[in-house]
């Protein structure tokens, strides 16, 4: 999540990760650098190369320009960038639009009796989604692909996150979007369209409702994250009105 990297920290703090460990049945743990954290890129590398895990994955700033050869050198293990993650934000305190209202399109909170629903949606969205586990051959893909569907699945129960789902005008769902809160900052977690109803506006006018809807509920900001390589999605957030708040470079280190 954003505050992971927005937070000052003083810490580096290796994380086992047991849900990606019963997901992949490899033991695999997570550092999340922070922007500003007052480590030196050794003491991230020497932190890394402490790590007792099969799959360590790491995120820090792509400021941090010199770690990528440091950690090169780390003889244990595989080491190689999986993704580069941008984040991007739009102030919505302020804001001056209007939602585009749509006759092809509703918005709806999503309940917990929808579950199943979000569950077969999800994995149709995610089946293809580029993303750092991609990068990994010892990853399966189903496992993956299943991987974000529990997530949409987890926070649909959280009760202080909002799911929303998009209907067409036969009320078949058609995308989804899980969004967490942090005080005044809001955080679309993950989001998507089925393929089929791609293209014909229907995710603007998600981003639209949610920037609208989310501010009458005193959201300022409103936070968004995803691999560069997705350029797509990226011209849709520019086009709402997100800018580029920072990157993050992602790296797996495997232990052969």
């Amino acid at each position: 999540m954003i505050s992971d990297f927005t937070q000052a920290s003083s810490e580096l703090n290796l994380i086992d990760s047991r849900i990606e460990t019963d997901r992949f049945e490899i033991t695999v743990a997570r550092l999340n650098i922070s922007i500003g954290h007052d480590a030196s890129d050794q003491q991230v590398v020497e932190a890394s190369r402490s790590s007792k895990s099969q799959l360590l994955i790491l995120r820090y700033p792509t400021t941090r320009v010199k770690l990528a050869q440091k950690l090169s050198e780390i003889k244990e293990r595989v080491v190689y960038q999986a993704d580069t993650l941008v984040y991007f934000a739009k102030d919505i305190d302020s804001l001056d639009e209007k939602v585009v209202r749509s006759q092809d399109w509703l918005f709806r909170e999503a309940r917990s009796s929808d579950s199943a629903e979000l569950s077969q949606l999800s994995k149709v969205v995610f089946e293809e989604y580029p993303n750092h586990y991609r990068a990994n051959d010892s990853l399966s893909s189903d496992a993956i692909r299943d991987g974000y569907a529990q997530w949409a699945q987890v926070g649909l129960e959280d009760l202080k996150k909002l799911t929303v789902f998009v209907e067409n005008v036969d009320a078949k769902v058609i995308g989804f979007a899980l969004i967490s809160f942090d005080g005044d900052t809001a955080e679309i977690e993950l989001n998507g369209i089925h393929p089929q109803a791609q293209g014909r506006g229907a995710y603007g006018s998600l981003l639209s409702w949610l920037s609208t809807n989310l501010a009458t509920r005193g959201v300022k900001k409103l936070c968004i994250s995803t691999q560069i390589q997705n350029e797509r999605v990226i011209r849709a957030w520019i086009r709402a009105g997100f800018n580029l708040e920072f990157s993050l470079n992602t790296v797996h280190l495997m232990k052969p």
